[in-house]
């Protein structure tokens, strides 16, 4: 009797996508069975199948993102950048916020992209999906001839937030200097965040 258990459905899901990739991600294919492992050890299979699912997840979405981009070569995905961009992944289960550690994924291994800095993933890690749309709004108003706003701008933008947790977000973008305030105009997008939309923008 074969008493081989067969594998789990996401098991070698990062290893099989990390391939086509290229090289850029073997350091994350890598460092994901010791990861795995330790989240197996500590809080189950089932758990360690859902963070290999989001790996998973992340790393097609990085594939679909270079694929449109027809690059002929891909740069080499930095240590620095890798492994935390993977653990961060396995533990985030929102569409939203995995499809920007796609794109800086994406962005990092473009060769045509030399300022993805591994920083960006701590502050990423810290987002919620209303962050992201708030500070989708400052990328937008910075193109126009008033780059500063308030929550109450972003609330007739997006009239179904509450302004109450606009002003939470926005609270939160400063602390991550995000954004930045200036008593009499408002608040405005930062060195520091535009650089790090850039990061996380699939478009080239």
């Amino acid at each position: 009797m074969n008493d081989k258990r067969p594998d789990l459905p996401y098991e070698k899901a990062t290893e099989e996508t990390a391939k086509t990739i290229g090289k850029g991600l073997d350091l994350v294919n890598r460092a994901a069975p010791a990861i795995g492992d330790a989240y197996g050890f500590l809080i189950g299979d089932r758990i360690k199948e859902q963070r290999a699912r989001n790996a998973d997840k992340m790393a097609r979405e990085t594939k679909r993102i270079l694929d449109e981009r027809n690059l002929k070569e891909t740069s080499a995905l930095p240590e620095d950048l890798a492994a935390p961009l993977l653990e961060a992944a396995q533990r985030e289960p929102r569409e939203e916020i995995l499809r920007l550690y796609s794109a800086l994924a994406a962005n990092a291994m473009d060769p045509n992209h030399d300022d993805i800095r591994p920083e960006y993933v701590e502050t990423v890690r810290k987002w919620q999906p209303i962050d992201i749309r708030v500070m989708s709004f400052a990328v937008d108003r910075r193109s126009t001839n008033t780059p500063y706003f308030s929550a109450g701008d972003v609330h007739k933008a997006a009239p179904d937030l509450r302004v109450n947790a606009i002003e939470l977000s926005i609270n939160h973008m400063l602390e991550l200097k995000c954004i930045r305030h200036n008593p009499q105009n408002g608040y405005v997008l930062t060195a520091y965040g535009s650089e790090i939309m850039l990061a996380v923008s699939a478009r080239t």
